[in-house]
């Protein structure tokens, strides 16, 4: 956010729009906020865009993907890994040819990574653990994202708070991921820690502009090139399970905020293009400064 000046250079500057990835959603006179969001922030990243402040402001319901007093819950964590644990003695080494096994031992010997612990999970769940690992290393923390940030503030407000999908939803899209090829999700993870950096300043980058399109073509079009079953399930049928509970909080006498991660908003099967072909008016949402 451009940070207010004396009053004198404020009278002489010109209004301008800042774009972020907020929109406001309408038909007549029922409106959300739909917003993209980034799971992962560092503190350094904050303040965010004033947008996300003043949707949140005018808004009387907050609706997150899922509600993170369930999914962050002891319980939900050894479900979550449940489903990505190996049965009957199997282990991640036999899934993988010897050469790439080799490049996972080398990676996690140099960056201290439990593979001895981890190879008991199959490669979705070791996949995540590298990423979220390496953004850690780097202060990007899942409890400093956008969603998380506005959720601990509609706690403590006493703001309703409602959800797209329940924990239960969220083990059967990622239990849908367990099957696929061990060899292509682990050479993914270690190819994309190698370009990682850059990934990320680029996203956010992307992100605060409200450059939707930009973002999906840095981050989701490989996914929808490489592991296109990832991409179908995470995004787009996740998306067509979220229309029917957005269209209805459209017409709901409440203002609602809807956040989603920003890949959910972009391309033609986004929540945006789906949106606009039911009809509905659909403007980024924008805080005129000076």
């Amino acid at each position: 956010m451009i940070r207010l000046i004396l009053l004198s250079l404020l009278l002489l500057s010109p209004a301008v729009f800042a774009e972020t990835s907020l929109y406001e959603v309408s038909k007549g006179a029922n409106k959300i906020y739909l917003g993209g969001t980034i799971h992962v922030l560092r503190n350094s990243d904050y303040p965010l865009p004033r947008e996300f402040e003043l949707a949140y402001e005018n808004s009387q319901v907050l609706v997150l993907e899922t509600d993170p007093k369930k999914s962050n819950s002891p319980e939900f964590g050894q479900q979550f890994a449940q489903v990505f644990m190996y049965s009957g003695g199997k282990n991640l080494a036999q899934d993988l040819q010897p050469k790439l096994w080799q490049e996972l031992q080398s990676y996690a010997d140099k960056n201290q990574f439990p593979l001895g612990q981890m190879s008991m999970f199959k490669a979705v769940f070791v996949s995540l653990s590298i990423s979220l690992a390496e953004m850690q290393k780097r202060g990007y923390g899942l409890g400093q994202g956008v969603d998380m940030y506005f959720y601990q503030k509609a706690d403590l407000a006493q703001k309703p708070l409602q959800e797209l999908e329940s924990a239960e939803d969220v083990l059967r899209h990622m239990k849908a991921l367990t099957e696929l090829d061990a060899n292509q999700v682990i050479s993914s993870a270690l190819r994309d820690v190698k370009k990682m950096d850059k990934a990320l300043n680029v996203a956010l980058k992307h992100w605060r502009a409200g450059e939707l399109e930009k973002l999906d073509k840095e981050l989701a079009a490989d996914m929808r090139k490489e592991t296109p079953d990832v991409y179908q399930r995470l995004l787009v049928d996740r998306n067509n399970e979220w229309l029917p509970t957005i269209e209805k909080l459209i017409i709901t006498e409440e203002t609602e905020l809807i956040l989603v991660g920003a890949l959910h908003l972009s391309g033609k099967e986004g929540l945006l293009a789906q949106l606009k072909k039911r009809g509905y008016d659909i403007k980024p949402f924008k805080v005129v400064q000076q």
